[in-house]
């Protein structure tokens, strides 16, 4: 753990944090928290999110023939359609997660910081993040980032005053976390029929359906799927595990009302800032 500490004492550097931030740490002191850290600026992925959406739509309204289209931001759905279901590959939207595309964002404006991504999820820090060494450099999980406040006594009560994040951020993606929410905020819906979206989470619910899709007799032709129970919010990384799944929604969804207006301002993150940057990937 020293190492990464080091990481980020001795470079420039960023915490991007995942939107479920909130079941675990309290906003905006969080913000605070990590300064103390050592971390330059603080931010989170929701523009990200939003330039993923604006990839998705784009691709969607460029490929309308493609017979179905499988949602991509989760590591552990994308391998497993890889190693299980391999001529579905095809079917992956070839777009980037709102990780890859807000480090990608934020390595084009500052070239010279680390990029240090807190998360939920140890996929992301396991199977996706080793394939970006380039624009992500560090990963680390909520149940770590808890440890290490605690063992330097870094304590939310210590950091009261307002808060508030460093660079492009967007509102209304920060359900992204939720399961249904990429759906939900890309408004895919103006595509297809509602019985033609599938929103599931969970590999128990997701496999029979990519077996119909595998067989030619599924009615699907988007899914918006996660590997983890109610989406990132059942993250197995997320340090407080005794929070059930509808009170972690909740306190995504709190986190939205409490928090757009008060962090929205100039830092509002529009498409035209990220036009040139290339958030397609190769399955």
């Amino acid at each position: 753990m020293q190492e990464k500490l080091d990481l980020i004492k001795n470079n420039k550097s960023v915490a991007l944090l995942a939107p479920t931030f909130p079941i675990d740490f309290k906003y905006p002191n969080i913000i605070g928290m990590l300064r103390e850290l050592g971390f330059n600026k603080v931010t989170e992925l929701t523009y990200g999110a939003r330039m993923v959406n604006w990839a998705y739509v784009n691709y969607i309204k460029e490929n309308p023939e493609q017979k179905v289209y499988i949602a991509s931001p989760c590591p552990t759905i994308v391998a497993f359609i890889q190693a299980q279901y391999p001529e579905l590959v095809k079917y992956l939207i070839p777009v980037v997660s709102p990780l890859v595309s807000m480090a990608k964002i934020y390595k084009k404006n500052n070239k010279d910081h680390k990029v240090v991504f807190f998360s939920p999820c140890y996929a992301k820090q396991n199977i996706e993040a080793p394939k970006y060494k380039e624009f992500v450099d560090l990963v680390i999980t909520f149940r770590e980032l808890r440890e290490i406040f605690d063992a330097l006594g870094i304590k939310e009560k210590d950091f009261k005053r307002k808060y508030y994040f460093d660079f492009f951020i967007r509102e209304y993606t920060k359900i992204y976390p939720i399961s249904g929410g990429l759906g939900k905020t890309s408004h895919i819906s103006q595509f297809f029929d509602k019985d033609e979206i599938l929103v599931a989470d969970g590999l128990g619910r997701i496999k029979p359906v990519l077996e119909d899709i595998k067989n030619g007799k599924s009615k699907y032709r988007f899914l918006d799927i996660l590997n983890c129970p109610g989406g990132c919010i059942g993250g197995p990384a997320i340090y407080n595990q005794n929070i059930s799944i509808d009170q972690r929604r909740e306190i995504v969804r709190d986190y939205t009302n409490i928090s757009s207006k008060a962090t929205m301002g100039k830092l509002q993150g529009k498409v035209d800032y990220a036009e040139d940057i290339d958030f397609g990937v190769d399955y």
